[in-house]
């Protein structure tokens, strides 16, 4: 399969954690757009990972199974794109069942948190929007709307769920230094994701990579969606003195104008190339 970097899309979620659209739906949206080879990256969960080879192989996409990791530091949740691409591990699934009590335990935290506020919510409306899956926060955000209790997404992350708020639980995630070791030691590929959408200044940025460098991260995400060019110039530098590699995404949620679309990128630098030229798949 003759590759260019603009048909491959590193970081996608589906129904399985937070997307609008199936595992089997997103394939052949993808499909649509041009891609070639994907890895599918729901929070923590390899849930969509079935369906979405078989629908893969029917679109004759080059699937990659993996997740988007949750893990902190420094009272920071972090996120890392983590991939297999010689296929999933008996140590993989393991983590992955860990990772789900982790989202569970989180998720009944919140609901006790919100309990005490204005914005009251039973689990079990939560799950109809989650699919009975383990609920993250947008699904949270959807029975608030749901509820009446207010008007969009936006302002449900502004006022309960966003970076700092009383539904932003980081607790039950583990630390960068014992997150990387653990997700290589089951055959992970681990790349830093988007590092500009931490709520960090340059030079703290410029720690959590080199912190994530010196606990064995392999990777970054140097391209997130339709970032702005000087963003990735800031990072092409450090990257390339830590001898990293990079991976680029859509981080692909939903359709329409806010989302980017699959493939649908800010400029890739050279350094982009195709992962299954970089592990010759």
């Amino acid at each position: 399969m003759s590759l260019t970097s603009q048909q491959c899309d590193y970081h996608m979620h589906s129904t399985a954690s937070d997307g609008s659209l199936s595992p089997t739906e997103l394939m052949a949206f993808a499909a649509k757009q041009g891609i070639k080879e994907l890895a599918l990256t729901d929070h923590d969960t390899f849930d969509g990972v079935v369906e979405a080879s078989t629908a893969a192989q029917q679109q004759g996409i080059r699937l990659l199974p993996a997740m988007e990791f949750s893990c902190s530091w420094l009272g920071v949740t972090i996120h890392l794109v983590a991939l297999w691409p010689q296929g999933l591990t008996q140590a993989a699934h393991a983590l992955a069942a860990q990772q789900a009590k982790a989202r569970w335990s989180r998720a009944e935290q919140i609901i006790e948190r919100l309990a005490k506020t204005s914005v009251p919510l039973e689990l079990e409306t939560v799950l109809q929007y989650s699919n009975g899956g383990v609920p993250g926060r947008p699904h949270f955000a959807d029975a608030m709307v749901a509820a009446g209790y207010i008007t969009n997404h936006s302002q449900a992350f502004r006022k309960w769920l966003g970076s700092g708020k009383l539904g932003d639980i980081k607790s039950h995630w583990k630390p960068l230094a014992e997150a990387v070791p653990w997700l290589i030691e089951t055959g992970a590929f681990v790349s830093l994701a988007h590092p500009h959408y931490y709520k960090l200044t340059a030079t703290k940025r410029k720690r959590l990579i080199l912190a994530f460098a010196e606990v064995g991260g392999q990777a970054v995400e140097v391209v997130s969606g339709q970032q702005d060019a000087q963003q990735t110039q800031s990072l092409l530098g450090l990257i390339k003195e830590l001898q990293l590699k990079v991976t680029w995404g859509s981080d692909f949620h939903n359709p329409g104008i806010i989302c980017p679309a699959p493939g649908r990128y800010a400029a890739l630098p050279e350094t982009c190339i195709p992962l299954s030229q970089v592990f010759n798949l």
